[in-house]
């Protein structure tokens, strides 16, 4: 064999690497493993940083939001007692002249309240901004998503004519080969091209220079920009709280629980102070209201300066709002129908919050509240009695601290009262509650706690504590209420009321509306008779029981009862045996021929001489 073939035969040398393109691509490499380090080390301390937020938040949020809602309950309930104070000392005022003009006090401002020092509470950590090219990803990746997108411009399938299919099927050669060799540049400058449309020459030296300079240039940035990222991580609220919790775990210390003990502790501190306040406020207004009672007659009569008090301080007070005197009468408008699909839909989900939007309409429903709503103490037992069904339900000072929006503490005057208590948010929303008693679900939860209002008796039939259920034992000729055991039905207390109905008595039509109590109407004379009763009572009603029920009511209060035994229980022309049921309708009381009629018009007599004389014996007319 010759030398010159020799010589043919051996290897090429490799061709010498540009210097300044190995430089370029050492930059970029070099920037791209600074690149990787940084985002590796964001993304665990984010990372960590998440995690631990997410701990905060499982072991914190609960407790901080309970502090947060005691202390916006002591900031109301200041805020109520400065203007019950302010109000007060207007009240107290003597009136002024005609010609000097009083001038209104300012608004009583917000006293500080009670706070507590509170550790912001971290949120949990953003991810690192990540731009198009925040990120390099591994080069085999990027060299087969660089691969396909040039394969979706350059694909033979897509040329439109044959000259155009040979030009696309040497490009689609070229990126196949730059891709096989792993020259990733070649593929980034043949895609930079295919923009430009310039595919036609080969890629230069100086090209993938100005190419690898421009990556380095653009890695660098990142780098930068992940610096930044790490060391706002570093200094933000979170990673200290984190490290601080870290020391100590490593000495054996948990710190969440201790700031869990401490806050727990500030909201109890919080709540009893809520709680004292609280007999302030309802003390307060009960003693406004007197005052403004005897205040107001200086609107109307002159005093000993001569002078008119010329304007109603309570009117004028922006925390104070008027009373309902109506509540069937208020129109129903858009926030009162969004109230009314709420209080449907709340009714069966989170029950307890419909309750208390009803507790709040009943205890403005009844005018005075009653007795069980007239203090503090009150409205916690009532509470008590409403929730225990429901487990997740929060307790009176939680209620307090977390009301629905659609209520408020607040305060409200009508006709002569000031009260102190939970109320709609306005007047206005009363309509909506109206609304939504018509449905089942809400009318359900409103029996629950209209059963709740009564006062506490021992049922010496059942013999077990039992909150009474108050009943208009009857109403027609007389009204005589009642309160009775809601489990046997058992009269506990029996009184007649005289005036306008306030408290528990005003809230009996809609006892009979929702069915908390059924009525028996009879007919006496033309006059109708209602007699209220439990449903199971009502059910189980007989002629006997129902003639009893006259002779305790009616004949044995006017002086009548001794001619109980001509009364006939009547249903058409058909008379009912003693131990016959009763029909809820068309029934009626007869004696005799015209007797019916007589005996209507002497117990309305007697019923409206009750007072003034003891009633003379006499017996039920005979009819004849």
């Amino acid at each position: 064999m010759t030398a010159d073939a020799e010589r043919s035969l051996a290897p090429s040398p490799p061709p010498r690497e540009d210097p300044l393109l190995a430089e370029a691509e050492s930059r970029r490499l070099s920037a791209l493993k600074e690149v990787d380090l940084l985002d590796d080390e964001v993304e665990r301390l984010a990372a960590a940083l998440a995690d631990f937020s997410r701990r905060y938040e499982a072991e914190l949020s609960r407790p901080f939001a309970d502090l947060a809602g005691a202390e916006r309950l002591v900031r109301r309930l200041q805020e109520l007692a400065d203007e019950l104070a302010r109000l007060s000392r207007i009240a107290r005022e003597p009136p002024r002249g005609k010609r000097e003009r009083q001038r209104r006090p300012p608004p009583g401002r917000r006293s500080r309240a009670v706070s507590a020092e509170v550790v912001d509470e971290p949120a949990e950590a953003p991810p690192p901004d990540r731009s198009a090219e925040s990120l390099e990803p591994p080069d085999e990746v990027e060299l087969k998503r660089l691969r396909r997108r040039l394969a979706r411009m350059f694909h033979p399938d897509l040329a439109s004519d044959g000259a155009d299919r040979q030009r696309l099927s040497l490009l689609m050669a070229r990126v196949n080969e730059a891709y096989a060799r792993g020259d990733r540049a070649a593929l980034e400058l043949l895609a930079e091209r295919a923009g430009a449309a310039d595919l036609d020459h080969e890629i230069s030296p100086a090209e993938r220079i100005a190419h690898a300079q421009r990556r380095a240039e653009a890695l660098l940035g990142i780098a930068a920009g992940l610096r930044r990222e790490r060391d706002r991580l570093r200094e933000s609220a979170t990673a200290r709280l984190w490290e601080e919790w870290r020391r100590k775990a490593e000495a054996g210390q948990d710190l969440l629980a201790e700031m869990r003990r401490e806050v727990e502790g500030e909201a109890a501190d919080a709540h009893a102070d809520g709680r004292a306040r609280l007999d302030t406020v309802f003390d307060g207004a009960a003693a406004l209201g007197r005052l403004w009672r005897s205040a107001m007659t200086g609107m109307i009569l002159r005093k000993r300066g001569g002078g008119l008090r010329p304007f109603d301080p309570l009117a004028e007070s922006p925390l104070v709002r008027r009373g309902v005197l109506h509540l069937d009468r208020v129109r129903a408008g858009a926030r009162a129908r969004d109230l009314a699909r709420r209080l449907e839909e709340s009714a069966e989900e989170v029950p307890w919050e419909s309750a208390a939007v009803l507790l709040a309409f009943f205890a403005e429903a009844a005018r005075r509240p009653p007795e069980s709503l007239a203090t503090p103490a009150g409205w916690r037992q009532v509470w008590e009695a409403i929730r225990r069904p429901w487990p997740d339900a929060p307790d009176f000072e939680g209620l307090l601290a977390h009301l629905p929006r659609q209520l408020e503490l607040g305060i409200r005057a009508r006709e002569g009262e000031v009260v102190a208590g939970l109320q709609l948010s306005s007047g206005d929303l009363s309509a909506g509650v109206r609304i939504a008693l018509e449905r089942e679900p809400v009318a359900r939860r409103a029996r629950e706690v209209l059963a709740a209002l009564g006062p506490r008796f021992r049922c010496a039939r059942c013999r077990r504590e039992r909150i009474a259920l108050h009943l208009l034992r009857t109403r027609g000729l007389d009204e005589v209420h009642g309160l009775a055991c809601p489990g046997c039905g058992a009269l506990l207390r029996s009184y007649w009321r005289y005036g306008e109905a306030e408290g528990l008595e005003a809230l009996a039509p809609l006892a009979l509306e929702l069915g908390l109590v059924a009525e028996q109407v009879v007919s006496l004379g033309g006059t109708a008779i209602g007699f209220q009763m439990i449903p199971s009572q009502r059910e189980s009603l007989t002629a006997a029981g129902l003639r009893g029920l006259f002779r305790d009511l009616y004949l044995a209060p006017c002086g009548l009862e001794g001619s109980e035994d001509r009364l006939r229980i009547c249903v058409g022309k058909r008379r009912l045996a003693g131990s016959a049921r009763v029909p809820q309708r068309g029934v009626a009381i007869e004696v005799g021929s015209r007797g019916s009629a007589e005996l209507a018009d002497t117990l309305r007599a007697r019923i409206a001489s009750r007072f003034r004389s003891p009633p003379p014996d006499s017996k039920v007319p005979d009819g004849k």
